[in-house]
């Protein structure tokens, strides 16, 4: 009964928290996608969830363009300082994200993240973060394509509403 409980604290948070109903409508959705997706197909799943950290990491490129902001991905410091602005001073997503990277790793330290209750529904279901985590995904889409190299989450490390973030190079 306790993890039961712990569950339903987790969806109690993210509703209190959540003001807009269609996001509510979308996060539970997602919840619902990535949990069914670790059900039928375990591990194998991943590969769906990286297709969806690419799918984010276009939106965030296409949206920075029509919003006419500037976008510098040439390295992995620029993109990264440019993934940083836009998701943060655009989105919201957290209070802060510190960073270190270079090409072959990417250490992102997030302060406050506003999807932190997702991460958790995953992690209290028995599903690894590092399979729905929005901003990994997206971190790995956008050092693939700077790179040109595979990258793969190698660790995650949370505690409240913050986590740290190591996604490297294979």
């Amino acid at each position: 009964m306790a993890d039961e409980d712990l569950k339903i604290k987790t969806i109690a948070a993210m509703l209190a928290e959540q003001m807009d109903p269609l996001m509510t409508v979308y996060l539970a959705s997602l919840m619902g996608i990535t949990k069914g997706l670790w059900k039928v197909s375990g591990e194998g799943s991943g590969g769906v969830t990286r297709a969806f950290g690419e799918d984010l990491w276009n939106l965030v490129k296409v949206g920075s363009e029509m919003l006419g902001e500037d976008r510098d991905t040439s390295t992995s410091q620029k993109a990264m300082e440019f993934y940083d602005n836009y998701l943060i001073g655009r989105f919201n997503v957290a209070e802060s994200i510190d960073f270190s990277v270079n090409d072959d790793i990417l250490e992102m330290t997030v302060k406050n993240c506003n999807i932190h209750h997702y991460t958790d529904y995953l992690e209290e279901n028995d599903i690894p973060r590092s399979v729905g985590c929005p901003l990994a995904l997206v971190g790995i889409a956008m050092m693939e394509e700077i790179t040109g190299e595979p990258f793969v989450i190698e660790g995650i490390e949370h505690s409240d509403a913050s986590c740290k973030l190591v996604i490297k190079t294979i």
